[in-house]
């Protein structure tokens, strides 16, 4: 079986967890999704092109930073954090100006300036204005209700027509008709330009000096695509974390015809579980945690995905996760099903394409 072999290096790097929020956990190697991803952006596909991976590697040491994170709330709040204006709102910018900000964490109010910071007094009063506005418009929206309440009394009272019915109901319909968009022009495009910005500290991990090997097998046309654009390839993870490409060679890859001892090898592994149930007795793999699942720690590891239509219009990326093993292998023995042998100069690879 043709392969390809990518042997990497990166400083730094932040495979991040996606289920992490105040500290950005790493996956202690890249998963498969950011692979195929990085893969991808250096040959310019913009579709997907169906291709199996294989991950090794290792890392010097993990580190936390800490960083200053800017969170656009999902709803505007009066009484909190700062109160930006955005200036391209209908962009995905993060240029805003600062129109006030709250000296408690409760109990402010940017419309009354109760307990508040001024930075942009003709922002701050353009703001208030909005949400008089807002005021104005439900105080005059009312009388359509008043109107709804006579509608259902005609409709009750025998001696008024259906003619006049119908038309009392087009009138109504007429005027709110006017009134949303009145509200619409006048309130609710310019206070969506206001945004609730909160600040603060959050964190992150790094790995230090990673080394990667990589394989990857796909149909000969992405694999000559992969040699050809891998000068391309720029990062891994970030887009700050950049890689240096030591090798991209291509290679054969066979079945397991020998019994390989690893000894003191040093690269772990993303085994995935279907290599390790079928072969549990002819392998031996070393955990570095404790509790870890049959030798390893086990995750979901997301690869590929397809997009789902949701309400609204909005689209979700549903990802295919590959139940894996993050392990060290000791050593495997003549006969493993499924798995790969690379023999290189440098020793031998065990791949486990997924």
């Amino acid at each position: 079986m043709k392969a390809i072999r990518l042997h990497i290096k990166q400083n730094s790097a932040n495979y991040k967890k996606e289920e992490t929020v105040q500290n950005r956990m790493t996956f202690p190697l890249p998963p498969y999704s950011t692979v195929i991803g990085a893969i991808h952006k250096a040959c310019g596909y913009t579709s997907y092109h169906p291709m199996q991976v294989s991950v090794q590697g290792k890392y010097g040491s993990l580190k936390t930073k800490m960083y200053k994170d800017d969170c656009f709330l999902n709803s505007l709040n009066d009484d909190r954090n700062l109160l930006v204006k955005m200036k391209n709102p209908d962009m995905l910018s993060s240029a805003y100006q600062v129109v006030a900000t709250a000296q408690k964490a409760q109990g402010n109010s940017f419309e009354k300036g109760i307990t508040i910071n001024v930075i942009n007094e003709k922002l701050l009063e353009e703001y208030r204005f909005l949400k008089r506005t807002k005021r104005r418009i439900d105080k005059h929206k009312k009388i359509i209700n008043k109107m709804k309440t006579r509608l259902k009394e005609m409709k009750a009272d025998e001696n008024i027509s259906a003619e006049e019915v119908k038309e009392f109901d087009k009138r109504i319909k007429h005027i709110k008709a006017v009134y949303d968009e009145y509200e619409k022009v006048k309130y609710t495009i310019p206070y969506s330009h206001f945004r609730t910005l909160a600040k603060g500290p959050k964190y992150y991990e790094l790995l230090c000096d990673i080394e990667l090997i990589i394989h990857i097998v796909a149909d000969e046309n992405t694999m000559n695509d992969i040699m050809d654009n891998i000068g391309n390839l720029t990062a891994i993870g970030r887009g700050e974390d950049f890689v240096e490409v030591l090798e991209c060679a291509q290679t054969e890859l066979f079945d397991v015809d020998e019994d390989v001892d690893y000894g003191e090898a040093d690269f772990d592994v993303y085994m995935p579980v279907e290599y390790l149930e079928i072969n549990k007795d002819d392998m031996d793999i070393i955990s570095k945690t404790e509790g870890g699942y049959t030798g390893g720690t086990k995750y979901l590891m997301p690869k590929d995905y397809k997009i789902v239509q949701l309400k609204g219009g909005m689209r979700k990326r549903v990802f295919n996760r590959v139940p894996i093993i993050f392990c060290q292998l000791n050593y495997i023995e003549n006969g493993c099903k499924g798995i790969m042998l690379d023999k290189t100069e440098n020793g031998i690879y065990s791949v486990f394409l997924a």
